[in-house]
């Protein structure tokens, strides 16, 4: 379009908004003009670009940039969308490991709770960093919304005999995990914290997978592994752009009041109170329930009333950005018996905040404002569905109320005070008002037991969730300012059909409502149609809150509210123009009238409105928030443009049109265009509304996010526009378009409520019986044209629908035109501007207090209807047979017709015409012509017994002829037919409504009858042409019985257009299910406009006795575009090649020593001799003279082990790199470099390794490569390298088992296979290049899941090719049919019995679904091929979710009978029969005829023998003979340095060295060239690679559901060619045993926990414990060094742990039983990792903890030299790691820390020996023979005193007191003497007295 017009219409759309209303018709006038300018340039220009305007479905659209100003809303197909029904979901977890938990020597496990469902991994035992790799599935059933909600929480819980102790949580929605790419986070780390106590920060981390899958999702198995150096913070399980430390936050959710809520209670119980009462009095005891992330908080309950005032906020502590994308928001109803939900409300974050950094993002914020709520109608009795519309699922059908509330966050800045003042604040508030809220209110006083107030929707949450704080708040305070605008909704009906005729006769009106006005059915509110203020007003006046009275509300204004008595003490309150003006008033519903019938239409009835339309108009008072609105409708308006023109330019691409790539350009240039626009509106309005106060915050931050986004929008988009063709193309460009349009999509939505939505219901005897709902945006009237709404001032046509659950089949109860307008009662002149012309009011004007009661027009028309039914395709199956018998109805106005029956088929031609006559038309000429009423077309099937069964439905749009124009027939187009959410089908037909002149009926174009029938006359019937259709018959497969009885003699029918081509029969079903006459052909009549071509079904039948045939199944072809025939680009004639003149031309190819890499082989080819023309990959080559010449790289021969026919040469430029530092080599040579031989698993391992490289995508790939061809490796996990002595060793032991060069020593590349994530159908398309697959359904179509596998009845194999047919054809087609050549089976084998050998090769399984209760399985391998069965039983693997089973099998089978391959995986049961894991299934016979070969793989590398050796049949040089002498290409021919195929010459190196003689080999380059096969013009493809594919396994019980997957390969081999190799063993690598011997010498600087009761003294008895992680029974202890006064330790003690190693993946094997009662020892594999732990020996209790250090054997950081320089940080700081495996020995200083504080110092030295070198030399365990360890020299202190009592007097008493006893002892033995002295003295005295 010009931008002269452009401007014109812009500077003109303008100019409409200024004239004023005396004007009118002279800017009406003008406007046409400017519109039908606008057409004739968009009809230009959509010409210009190759669109054809015949083709397009509908009317074409009419692109201006301010949409044209139709009448009629625009056409929509689609009439009824079936609820959402509840689905399976999946989620698995895999929890990997954790570390940093928080705790000394804690035993660790991880509890998953999602929802109700609680899965626990086991425990590991003293870590703080345990290893699990276990994995969970959990499945649900349930509705997305619900599902979505869910919240996922990982609890690591420390378990100790009788009790657990809490540590930290994480958690997050399944909604975060579903929106993340793929639905799955991988290897990622989950932060744990408490969030009951915010002030400690992190408490560890837990690395895990969490994927979500939904049917047919398909799930990426992850490779599993632990990496010591992985960095944590850099991978926390956090969706993209989040930061990745994220604070705390408090998220204040204010919930302020509500009004309008429904009056009465829905229970039982409330009809009984109400009878009692009377219906004056609110019958519900509302509160609010706000839940968010697995937290609940609820308001108090205010009783009776539906306009309650709460003024309370519900306070949520949780980090931000929360894991979690929707708060809930509930009203309830509290009953005596359960509590009722009223409405649901959710709020998206995403909506209401913006993450984008500094100032352009903000935080969430919402209101104050109002929410709507919907749900089921308000005065519906009880009934299951309409809870569920209560709970926030499906299409609310009512209005419920609205809730006044707002929220906020506010970040908080960590410490605690805040949160100490905030929970004193909620203590003090909680205690009254649990009292407050009286005995009822108790037991969940405030907010803690939700869970048992919500009922239902809560139950997730209940007894376990985190109560939330409830506080009081004040009023917002500017509800004062909040003046409310008067609206009025004008609305007339133009037509009323349809309607069903169980409605009955009664008369019948249609309601129109919004909010609670123009609702008539509210109970009392009849009686109050004046505005008469209400009493509840006064009701509400509770001191608590008098701000929230002055607005009057929408429940309270004209008299919705139910007590309008008009003498109230509140009227003063109303505002003041509504008491001065004339009450206006509101005429919500049209007169009732009773339905008609037209005779001969006994479906539906109609009311007849042809003289006059009846008017509605709804008056009511809202916020003026109109500004929301607009903006939405100006993005809105701005993203529908933007979305046709992708959508036009799309359907150009998709025709392959060169015109779709400058149209998509004009498009993103119109879009920056329209936004620019938008962005200058939206900051005037920002400038504007900075000063008024009725803006939010929200609405402030929306406009500037939305200014913002548009901004990068534009910049995108312009950078899509200039991009130059990429490889993507136009493609790509499109795909970019579609995100911005869902960007732009997403931007529409605006969160803050304003008008209600409209509903219009269709009243019968006083019942509500069906609805609609419109969105009040999509009305609004703005002056702007731009803001308008989409159906403001249209004519809509609405299908009302009955409420609640879903009705199968077609449940439309009326059809309703009607026009509609919505907006202010100041702007309501323009209420009837775009009245259709002809019609007028008959009463009153544009004036919102005398609005129209009825529509007249002066014209009435009379018109005659043709519909021209041709045929329909693709119609949904509605009969046992999988067939349907379709006859279609009509309905257009009052009349309906239907079409005749034809019976058994999914594609009818009716080719019948049906005429309507006398119908009257009432308006303008020139409007009915421009936009007719619209045609209902319905398609059932027609059943003798029952009920017709309804297929589908759709809309058209007739073409109108009149009188005063010459007659031209209407075209046939295809109409969608829609059935529900599912497609059904497609109709051809055409519609035309003439117009009957004065002189009747007869002189309109006469119509041709047949047999009673009119037919469609020949003019609009598509002109026909004859075509040729040739089919190859190949075979079926797979047939299940029919009727219990097997198929035996089957035979195929192909229909199209009428006629039917047979197969042959198929004598014996079971011995050949091919077809003895391969090829057969029919002439059919088809039209030559591709698009109209009929479908062609095939169907299959089986002959059983006495000529009976039965029915076995069919397909339906919807599409014959893809049988054209394409003839194929002619080959390059075989040319005489001149000799090859050397030296003139290639001497710089034979200078190239420097070996190119293969991913650098040139792509070019290269012309010589003077024509210098490139030649593309793929085009078809011009002839020339001259060969092409293509250079294969010239590399290092295969690391071909050395075998005896060929030496690698030795290269001049090679030798230097033998010479590389060996220092580098020698600290990655691989772990087990001397002891392990190179098998196939190191190939493996090796493609794994360099598929994650690619991943990782290094910045010089070929560089990278070209290292590694020398001196690099692939890897020190992979045994690539074998130095020059120990291959000396080995070739002795084995020959050629080595990789190496002995010339030079240089370590080859091994070889690698390619690994295909998914299926190898998936990368090759089904390998159905030969023949295509067609499955054939019997039985029912229906919505129900899985329903397809029950309907599959079996396949069929053939192909199709059609083409028309010229005078030349006829000629050749007698030679073609003798010899049976046809087009069709041209390069197709024969389908004769092949004898294949077939091996099949399963490597492993990964995320199997758990099949035991323990949350495990024991998986095997079973195979079925026809009749054989492998059963692989006793093999299986116990306990094991990720089973390595490396078994290849091997069958010998018969093409075609056993072509299908089931491989099956179960699970192996003791007791009971085994249960099915998943199977995976394929078709072989597709892949042993594909052009691709998947036959066997080709390797990368050609060898004769070793890990790599060469498996196929054929050589490669014999291949490419093969290959060429197929598809009759010249060639190969091979030349020294050269192998040259149709015309193209690759030259590589043939010539190798072998026990020093020159060998000729074209092996190598023949190879290369297969590889590059898909380079050979016209007949290349690519060429399957070796590989292994990944199987997604299924099972029939979870129908679509991702089982697991298999990693696997099948090998082919024809029995007629030479027997190939023997199979390849893939059994699983044992692992290797090792021993690691550790001597602890000494401790230094261990903290001193006891102290002597005696003196005071510090000390330690230290000891220490030693484990390998995985291997805790195998637990040892040194003996103690006791009493250590300064943390010294001196132990010389010898640790032995003996353990299994695979040494490719690092991993430990652990085999242990799990408990006394396992039947098998299960197998763990488990990273290495040491634990040392230091411990405090205490006699009477339990002994104390100290510290632990855990070593990653396979990275730890070098042991400091002396104990001052070991510090803590060595750990954790980037020191240079070693590996054990490497470097064997290792001694040294390790800090040891308990809460990462250093707690002391061990001295210990390592040495890790192979099992076969500890049994050659032994060692003892701790101090023993042989090699025993010297006795510790301990100090006299060490020992304890428990056993050596004397030692410790000694150490402890007399040492420190050795004084103090001796004075003490000569003390005693002083006072002992005197005291004996004394005793004995007067006894003595006395003696010697005596004696004398």
């Amino acid at each position: 379009m010009s931008s002269v017009s452009r401007k014109a219409k812009l500077m003109f759309g303008l100019k409409v908004k200024k004239k004023k209303k005396a004007n009118k018709d002279l800017v009406l006038a003008n406007k046409g003009a400017v519109d039908s300018e606008a057409e004739a340039l968009s009809e230009e220009s959509s010409l210009l670009e190759g669109e054809n305007i015949e083709e397009q479905p509908g009317p074409s659209e009419i692109r201006t940039r301010i949409k044209p100003n139709t009448k009629r809303a625009k056409l929509k197909t689609r009439i009824q969308k079936s609820e959402g029904k509840p689905q399976s979901f999946q989620i698995a977890i895999n929890i990997t490991e954790a570390r940093q938990l928080v705790g000394e020597n804690i035993d660790p496990s991880v509890v998953i709770e999602i929802g109700d469902e609680k899965k626990q991994t086991s425990v590991k035992e003293g870590t703080n960093a345990p290893f699990y790799n276990e994995y969970f599935v959990f499945d649900f059933f349930a509705h997305k919304e619900l599902f979505f909600d869910k919240v996922i929480k990982l609890t690591v819980i420390h378990s100790k005999m009788l009790r657990s102790f809490y540590i930290g949580s994480f958690q997050l929605d399944v909604w975060t995990v579903f929106k993340q790419p793929g639905h799955q986070f991988i290897n990622k780390w989950a932060m744990l914290n408490n969030p009951g106590d915010i002030s400690t920060g992190v408490k560890g981390y837990v690395k895990c997978d969490i994927s979500v899958s939904a049917k047919g999702d398909a799930m990426q198995p992850g490779q599993k592994a632990s990496d010591a150096e992985e960095q944590i913070d850099k991978n926390l399980l956090i969706p993209e752009g989040f930061p990745s430390e994220r604070p705390w936050a408090r998220f204040y959710v204010k919930v302020y009041r509500a009004e309008g809520l429904p009056r009465n209670n829905s229970s039982i119980m409330a009809n009984v109170t109400k009878a009692f009462i009377g219906d004056n009095t609110a019958l519900i005891d509302p509160y609010v329930v706000v839940s968010f992330f697995k937290r609940v908080g609820r308001t108090t309950t205010q009783k009776s009333t539906a306009d309650p005032v709460w003024n309370e906020q519900i306070v949520f502590t949780e980090m931000f950005p929360p894991l979690c994308q929707r708060l809930k928001i509930q009203v309830w109803d509290e009953g005596s018996m359960s509590d009722v939900a009223i409405g649901t409300h959710y709020f998206d974050l995403r909506r209401i905040s913006n993450e984008q950094d500094g100032d352009r993002g903000f935080l969430p914020t919402f209101g104050p404002a109002w929410i709507n709520l919907y749900g089921s109608a308000r005065n519906f009795s009880i009934g299951d569905d309409t809870v569920e519309l209560n709970e926030g699922i499906g299409e609310g059908v009512s209005y419920r109320g609205r809730v006044y509330m707002e929220l906020t966050v506010e970040i908080l800045s960590g410490g605690t005070g805040s949160e100490s003042k905030l929970s004193k604040l909620v203590k003090s508030v909680k205690d009254p008002k649990a009292g407050k809220a009286g005995g009822k209110d108790g037991k969940t006083a405030a907010g803690g037991g939700a869970g048992g107030a919500a009922g239902g929707a809560a139950d997730d949450d209940k007894g376990k969730t985190v109560a939330a704080e409830v506080m009081p708040v004040e009023a917002p305070p500017q509800l004062n300012a909040d003046k409310k605008e008067k609206f009025i909704l004008f609305g007339a009906v133009f037509e009323a059909t349809l309607i069903d005729r169980k409605i009955g006769d009664r008369p019948i009106s249609f309601e129109f409502s919004m909010g609670n006005f123009g609702n008539i059915l509210e109970p009392a509110s009849a009686s109050a149609p004046a505005p008469a203020p209400s009493p509840s007003v006064s009701r509400r006046r509770s001191p608590r809150s008098p701000r929230a009275l002055e607005v009057p509300d929408s429940g309270d204004v004209l008299g919705t509210s139910p007590l309008g008595s008009p003498t109230s003490p509140s009227s003063p309150l109303l505002p003041r123009e509504a008491r001065e003006e004339p009450p206006l008033t509101s005429k919500s519903t049209t007169p009732p009238e009773r339905p008609r019938i037209v005779d001969g239409n006994k479906y539906y009835m109609y009311l007849p409105l042809e003289k006059q339309k009846p008017c509605i108009n709804v008056l009511g008072q809202w916020e003026d928030r109109t500004y929301r609105l607009y903006n939405s409708n100006m993005l809105e308006n701005i993203a529908v443009l933007f979305e046709e023109g992708v959508a036009s330019a799309a359907e150009l691409h998709k025709k392959s049109d060169p015109g779709a790539e400058p149209m998509l350009k004009i498009v993103l240039k119109e879009f920056c265009m329209d936004a620019r626009s938008f962005i200058a509106a939206a900051e005037a309005k920002l400038k504007a509304e900075l000063k008024s106060s009725s803006l939010t915050q929200l609405d402030k931050k929306r406009l500037t996010m939305c200014k913002q986004e548009l901004e990068s929008m534009i910049g995108d988009a312009q950078s899509l526009g200039d991009r130059k063709r990429k490889v993507g193309g136009v493609k790509e460009m499109l795909q970019n378009a579609t995100k911005l349009t869902k960007k732009l999509r997403f931007l529409v939505v605006e969160p803050q409520h304003t008008v209600q939505d409209l509903f219009v219901w269709l009243l019968s005897n006083n019942k509500r019986v069906a609805y609609t709902r419109i969105r009040a945006r999509d009305l609004l009237f703005s002056s702007d044209q731009e803001a308008r709404g989409v159906h403001c001032g249209k004519i809509i046509t609405l299908f009302l629908k009955p409420p609640g659950k879903r009705v199968i089949g077609f449940s439309i109860q009326a059809k309703l035109d009607v026009y509609l307008w919505f907006g202010k009662c100041a702007d309501s002149i323009h209420m009837l501007d775009d009245l259709p012309a002809g019609f007028h009011p008959a009463t009153g004007g544009a004036d919102a207090s005398n609005p129209p009661k009825c529509l007249v027009s002066a014209e009435q028309h009379q018109f005659q209807l043709r519909c021209h039914m041709y045929q329909a395709r693709g119609l949904i199956a509605a009969d046992n047979s999988g067939l349907s018998d379709p006859f279609a109805r009509v309905t257009f106005l009052s009349h309906s017709q239907t079409t005749n029956v034809i019976s058994q088929t999914l594609s009818p031609t009716w080719n019948q015409c049906l005429p309507m006559s006398r119908l009257q038309l009432s308006g303008d000429l020139q409007h009915i012509k421009e936009e007719p009423p619209r045609i209902l077309i319905e398609v059932y099937d027609d059943d003798a017994l029952g009920k017709a069964e309804y297929l589908g439905a759709t809309v058209a749009m007739p073409e109108i002829r009149l009188n005063s124009e010459p007659y031209t027939p209407p075209t046939l187009k295809y109409s969608p037919l829609h059935c529900g959410n599912q497609s059904g089908g497609d109709l051809l037909a055409a519609f035309e409504l003439l117009q009957i002149p004065e002189s009747g009926e007869q002189s309109l174009p006469t119509l041709e009858e047949q047999e009673g029938v009119f037919t469609v006359p020949a003019n609009i019937r598509p002109v026909l042409s004859t075509y040729r259709l040739e089919v190859l018959f190949w075979g079926l497969r797979e047939l299940k019985k029919v009727q219990f009885l097997s198929v035996d003699r089957p035979q195929v029918f192909i229909e199209c257009a009428g006629k039917t081509l047979r197969s042959s029969v198929i004598q014996k079903y079971k011995s050949n299910p091919n077809f003895p006459t391969l090829v057969d052909a029919i002439e059919l009549e088809l039209p030559d406009n591709e698009l109209l071509h009929p479908p062609l079904s095939i169907t299959v039948v089986d002959w059983r006795a006495f000529g009976r045939s039965t029915l076995v199944g069919n397909h339906i072809i919807n599409n014959l575009k893809a049988f054209k025939y394409i003839p194929p680009p002619a080959l390059p004639a075989p040319v005489q090649v001149p000799k090859p003149r050397r030296v003139s031309y290639t001497p710089e190819l034979h200078q190239a020593p420097e070996p190119q890499s293969t991913e650098e082989v040139s792509a070019f080819s290269r012309p010589i001799g003077p024509s210098q023309l490139s030649v593309e990959p793929g085009s078809t080559v011009p002839l020339t003279n001259q060969d092409f010449l293509i250079t294969v790289e010239d590399e290092p021969p295969p690391p071909a082990p050395r075998t005896l026919k060929k030496e690698p040469k030795k290269k001049d430029g090679k030798t230097k790199s033998s010479h590389r530092s060996t220092k580098r080599r020698k600290r990655t040579v691989a772990d087990e470099s001397a002891e392990s031989v190179i098998d196939w698993w190191s190939k493996y391992y090796a493609s794994v390794e360099k598929e994650s490289k690619q991943k990782d995508e290094s910045p010089f790939p070929q560089v990278f490569e070209k290292a590694s061809v020398f001196g690099g490796l692939l890897s020190d996990g992979v045994d690539s390298l074998v130095s020059q002595s120990d291959a000396d060793k080995k070739k002795k032991q084995q020959k050629g088992k080595t990789t190496l060069d002995h010339k030079l020593g240089v370590p080859a590349k091994l070889a690698t296979l390619k690994l295909f994530n998914k299926e190898l159908e998936a990368e090759y398309g089904a390998f159905d290049d030969w023949v295509k697959t067609y499955e054939l359904f019997r039985g029912k179509a229906n919505e129900e899941e899985g329903a397809t596998d029950e309907r599959f009845v079996g396949k069929f194999k053939g192909r199709f090719c059609l083409y028309k047919l010229t005078e030349s054809d006829d000629e050749d087609w007698e030679e073609a049919v003798d010899s049976g050549h046809l087009r069709v089976n041209t390069g197709i084998p024969p389908n004769n019995l092949v004898q294949v050998l077939i091996r099949v090769y399963i490597v492993s399984a990964s995320n199997l679904h758990p099949a035991d209760p323990d949350g495990k399985a024991d998986p095997y391998i079973v195979l079925r091929l026809g009749k054989n069965e492998i059963k692989d039983r006793d093999n299986y693997i116990p306990k094991q979710l990720n089973p390595v089973f490396g078994r290849s099998f091997e069958f010998h089978a018969t093409f075609p009978k056993e072509s299908l391959l089931s491989v099956v995986i179960y699970d192996f049961d003791l007791v009971g029969g085994d249960d099915l894991i998943g199977e995976t299934r394929i078709d072989l016979e597709n892949r042993f005829y594909s052009r691709h070969r998947a036959t066997c793989g080709l390797p990368m590398e050609y060898s004769l023998d070793g890990y790599n050796a060469w498996r196929d049949c054929l050589k490669p040089s014999e291949l490419l003979s093969k290959l060429c002498r197929e598809n009759g290409l010249d060639g190969p021919h091979f030349r020294p340095g050269r192998i040259t195929v149709a015309d193209k010459v690759f030259v590589g190196k043939t010539l190798f060295m072998n026990e020093d003689q020159p060998v000729e080999s074209y092996e190598h380059l023949s190879l290369k060239i297969l590889h590059r096969w898909s380079e050979i013009p016209a007949v290349g493809c690519k060429l399957v690679p070796e590989h292994i594919e990944t199987r997604t396994l299924f099972n029939k019980d979870r129908p679509g559901m991702d089982q697991g997957q298999v990693q696997m390969w099948v090998d082919m081999f024809p029995m007629d060619l030479p027997h190939p190799g023997p199979s390849v063993d893939i059994s699983p690598r044992k692992p290797k045993g090792y021993e690691l011997r550790i001597i602890i010498w000494n401790t230094e600087d261990v903290i001193l926990e006891d102290s002597n009761f005696l003196t005071g003294q510090q000390s330690s008895d230290i000891y220490i414990k030693g484990w390998l992680k995985g291997l805790e029974d195998d637990r040892q202890e040194t003996d103690v060094h006791y009493n250590s006064l300064t943390g010294e330790g001196n132990f010389n003690w010898r640790f032995v742990f003996p353990f299994f190693y695979m040494p490719a993946e690092k991993v430990v094997v652990v085999r242990k039983k799990e408990h006394i009662f396992s039947l098998d020892k299960t197998e763990e594999k488990l990273p290495a990792i040491l634990n040392l732990q230091v411990w405090d020996f205490e006699t009477l209790s339990s002994d104390d903890f100290l510290g632990t250090v855990e070593l990653d054997l396979h990275g730890f950081p070098r042991g400091a030299k002396t104990a001052k320089v070991c510090k803590v940080d060595m750990l954790t700081d980037g020191t240079e790691k070693i590996s054990i495996f490497q470097q064997k020995r290792a001694r040294g200083w390790w800090p040891v820390s308990k809460s990462g504080e250093l707690t002391g110092k061990v001295e210990a030295e390592f040495h890790l020996v192979t099992a076969e070198e500890a049994e050659k030399n032994p060692v003892g365990r701790a101090r023993k023979e042989p090699e025993p360890l010297p006795k510790p020299n301990r100090p006299d202190t060490s020992f304890s005193w428990f056993v050596n009592p004397f030692k410790c007097f000694f150490h402890l008493i007399w040492k420190n007191y050795k004084k103090y006893i001796i004075i003490a002892l000569v003390l005693l033995i002083t006072a002992l003497f005197l005291a004996l002295l004394f005793y004995t003295l007067p006894g003595a005295i006395s003696q010697r007295i005596v004696n004398g």
